[in-house]
């Protein structure tokens, strides 16, 4: 008899026959066995850390190659052209016959009157040095006309110089206004024996001017027209000039003597061409402070040249004499005009206003009255002095003697034949 088989198998039995009925699984992997993704995971994980390395490279590559490129320059936009400025206009100059140029010419030997000199156009050099060491110059202002008061008034001015022993005469401006009248006041001049020094002031037509010159210069070889020379070295000073006036207002001939920021600049380089001190004679003056100054009008103020007063500082020029404004005159400044300088007292610089040469009553800035003045400045070394002159009113004697110093008729109509004389604007003329 067949053994009874049990109703119900074993479970351990049981349970591993319904795993062999049911489809067998795949053997799990060592990787899977160990908790890392699937197969399907693992490959989109491995994608993208791909990528992730390829966008890393590319972007180190980039960089690589940003580093190693050249720089380029930075290219910065053009500039707007900005507009053409058209050239500044020349700088205006006077007239040769007004202000000669200073072009050097050959040296020659020539003679001031009897005195050696030597020439190089511009400038005239004398050799012969002054007794006592020292230059002694006279100084005259206007003179304006050479009417018998005038000639006769002279005389006592040349006495005067000639009592001061002085080595030279300056005539700084308004000698006159016709050739005839210049020539005879520089013929009575010319007659003291010195070199007489001469420049145009705003008075002077240059035609007339040049001509009344050189008509003296025919008879008395000692006058110098210094429109021409622009300075006279003496061995103990140099004496510079400075013709005609700034002002064109104020020049009263329609063809006068008119000078420029150019005129200016040359006296400069005359100074600082000269090895002695420097004394400049110019009609107008420089420009100054309040009345005390050497430019103080009555109607006007101060009414001197600033240009000039640079050109006394640019140039070191420690003297000069400068006589247009008649009421400024007989006296010595400093270069402002705020301090008086007293006659015959040594100083190392002063500008000097003479004051009027001519005969008509002149109200003075100081209270008094001129009827007419002259001075000397004296250079002794690096210093220099002055002494001032006043002629007084001429008497009834003199009057008729000055009668017979009256031009001829013949002049008189040279007189009406005058050139046009062109009044200032805006102002009484001087």
């Amino acid at each position: 008899m067949e053994p009874l088989q049990p109703a119900h198998p074993e479970p351990l039995d049981y349970a591993r026959d319904r795993r062999s009925e049911q489809p067998a699984r795949p053997e799990r992997s060592e990787a899977e066995s160990r908790g890392r993704p699937k197969p399907a995971r693992a490959e989109r994980h491995r994608t993208l850390c791909s990528i992730l390395a390829s966008a890393a490279c590319l972007l180190m590559l980039t960089s690589c190659a940003h580093e190693s490129a050249p720089s380029q320059p930075e290219v910065k936009p053009a500039a707007a052209e900005a507009p053409k400025v058209p050239p500044a206009p020349p700088e205006p100059r006077t007239s040769k016959e007004c202000a000669a140029p200073l072009e050097a010419q050959p040296v020659s030997e020539v003679k001031i009157g009897d005195k050696p000199a030597t020439s190089t156009g511009y400038k005239v050099s004398l050799k012969d040095r002054a007794p006592r060491g020292q230059l002694k110059l006279g100084v005259l202002g206007p003179i304006n006309e050479d009417s018998g008061r005038n000639l006769l008034v002279m005389k006592k001015y040349l006495k005067f110089f000639a009592d001061e022993k002085v080595d030279a005469i300056a005539v700084t401006g308004d000698v006159g206004e016709i050739a005839d009248g210049i020539s005879r006041v520089l013929k009575v001049l010319g007659g003291a024996g010195v070199p007489v020094l001469v420049i145009a002031g705003n008075r002077e037509c240059q035609s007339e001017f040049s001509d009344g010159v050189a008509a003296a210069q025919k008879e008395f070889s000692n006058v110098v027209n210094m429109n021409r020379i622009r300075a006279v070295e003496f061995p103990e000073a140099t004496v510079v000039s400075l013709p005609g006036y700034h002002d064109p207002n104020y020049t009263h001939c329609a063809t006068g003597c008119r000078y420029y920021q150019s005129t200016v600049d040359e006296v400069v380089e005359l100074a600082k061409e000269a090895k002695k001190p420097v004394i400049l004679i110019a009609h107008g003056p420089p420009k100054g402070e309040g009345s005390q100054a050497l430019d103080y009008a009555i109607a006007g103020g101060n009414v001197g040249d600033a240009q000039l007063s640079r050109a006394l500082l640019e140039g070191n020029i420690a003297f000069g004499a400068f006589s247009h404004i008649k009421e400024a005159g007989a006296r010595a400044t400093d270069l402002p005009g705020t301090t008086l300088i007293k006659p015959s007292t040594p100083m190392r610089s002063f500008y000097l206003n003479p004051g009027p040469a001519d005969t008509i009553t002149w109200d003075m800035n100081d209270g008094t009255k001129s009827h007419g003045m002259a001075a000397v400045i004296t250079v002794h070394g690096m210093e220099a002095s002055w002494k001032g002159f006043r002629a007084k009113p001429i008497t009834s004697a003199e009057k008729a003697q000055a009668k017979l110093l009256e031009r001829s008729s013949g002049s008189e109509q040279q007189d009406a034949r005058r050139p046009p004389l062109q009044a200032p604007k805006g102002a009484k003329r001087p």
